[in-house]
């Protein structure tokens, strides 16, 4: 009689699991290890301040690898979602403005679009495809690239960014409230009272001594960029200006996301987070056929692959709004990722449905797979996804409305990148 039952129910999930054909990914990452925004403590680097070190870059090329295994035609995956020949309608790719993220998600595009299979360049063009500046050594250059367009078939990628002030995606464009809140916030030591209180006595006298200062001189709400320079050591192994304990070190990482979360309010936290997963949401609807904000996803072209490339202090903040029941997150590492699936059940009833029910969404924050407290399973129907989205406290009239409840401050201080 077991062993009948035991039949009967492997057999009915045989017949109910389903599998799914990917539709669309987007990822938001952070950009790989880079150069302390200020004090080096002697370290140099040949990239500048600020900038991506030789670590870094080699981390988003391979998390570009990676992401070309995963969801490249031709590559031995089950997805076979994008061309390897860099196609506009099929991949949109957006960075903030800051030159660390740019160089990050160029080094990702060259790990994910292989070299070697970009379009030729016709003979007969040989003589004509030149600048019109003379080259001294263009017949020994021409004969180095043959047919190549460019050395080694590499493809070049269209990044888009724009300047924070105007960038209604991935910064602060075009909301006073949020920029506002930013800049109060990041001036009022009231703000940043009890997260003093509760670092102070465990961790900042040590901090105090790797930078030759007296602990007095630190306070919690401008210590990120010594944080920052403490994270590059020890991610560069060249972390010698104190020799922090073990548990010591997870304090001074778990400072990280506290600090980056207090600088905007619950309300202009949740602002910044739906600027993200509501285009997301938008370009998902866009690729299952359905009606679509064509203000929010329009310029992504129905895309496959959404790449934004950020900062872990816009990542703190869509994590946060997630809320997902398996992850406590205190630290957003060097390239990090966040990555959201959207697959469609591949059924006969489903194969060219725009039905809700017919798509699910799966949402990795690096190798975790998150599960939204909003889904039942780990996998989320697309229902459930919106459903959490529809619950957050912010909606997207009610953004717009405090986005410009206010005027711009002027003569305050200004919004900076944290990471």
């Amino acid at each position: 009689m077991n062993k009948t039952v035991l039949l009967l129910s492997i057999l009915f999930c045989l017949i109910v699991t389903v599998s799914a054909r990917l539709e669309m990914v987007a990822e938001i990452c952070r950009h790989g290890s880079r150069v302390p925004q200020r004090d080096t403590f002697g370290t140099k680097y040949s990239n500048g301040l600020g900038m991506p070190t030789p670590s870094g870059l080699r981390q988003h090329y391979l998390l570009g690898i990676e992401l070309r295994r995963r969801y490249m035609k031709g590559y031995p995956n089950v997805h076979q979602l994008v061309d390897p020949v860099f196609d506009l309608n099929e991949a949109h790719v957006r960075s903030t403005q800051t030159a660390r993220t740019v160089q990050s998600v160029y080094s990702q595009l060259l790990g994910l679009f292989p070299v070697g299979i970009a379009d030729e360049l016709e003979p007969e063009l040989a003589d004509v495809a030149i600048p019109l500046i003379k080259l001294p050594n263009l017949d020994s250059v021409v004969d180095s690239l043959g047919s190549e367009a460019i050395k080694a078939g590499m493809q070049p990628v269209s990044v888009r960014n724009f300047h924070r002030d105007v960038d209604r995606f991935l910064a602060f464009g075009d909301c006073p409230y949020m920029s506002n809140d930013f800049i109060r916030r990041s001036e009022d030591p009231e703000v940043w009272k009890e997260l003093d209180e509760q670092f102070r006595p465990i961790i900042f006298n040590q901090i105090a001594q790797a930078f030759g200062l007296n602990s007095n001189d630190l306070k919690f709400m401008n210590i990120l960029d010594r944080l920052e320079a403490l994270y590059t050591e020890e991610f560069e192994g060249k972390l010698t200006r104190f020799d922090f304990t073990e548990e010591e070190w997870k304090i001074v990482r778990s400072m990280q996301v506290p600090h980056l979360l207090n600088h905007l309010s619950p309300t202009s936290s949740q602002i910044m987070a739906i600027r993200h997963l509501n285009p997301i949401r938008e370009l998902m609807r866009s690729r299952m056929g359905r009606d679509f904000n064509e203000t929010l996803a329009g310029d992504f072209n129905n895309a496959k692959l959404l790449i934004l490339s950020s900062h872990a202090y816009q990542m703190s903040h869509i994590i946060n709004a997630l809320a997902a029941e398996n992850l406590e997150l205190d630290h957003i590492d060097f390239a990090s990722t966040l990555i959201f699936e959207l697959h469609r059940k591949d059924s006969s009833g489903c194969e060219t449905s725009t039905s809700e029910s017919c798509f699910s969404v799966k949402i990795f924050y690096n190798d975790l797979q998150l599960k939204l407290p909003s889904c039942r399973n780990i996998d989320c129907t697309f229902k459930e996804f919106l459903r959490h989205l529809n619950n957050l406290d912010v909606t997207e009239d009610a953004m717009h409305e405090l986005c410009f409840s206010e005027d711009l401050l002027t003569g305050y201080g200004e919004v900076t990148n944290l990471d």
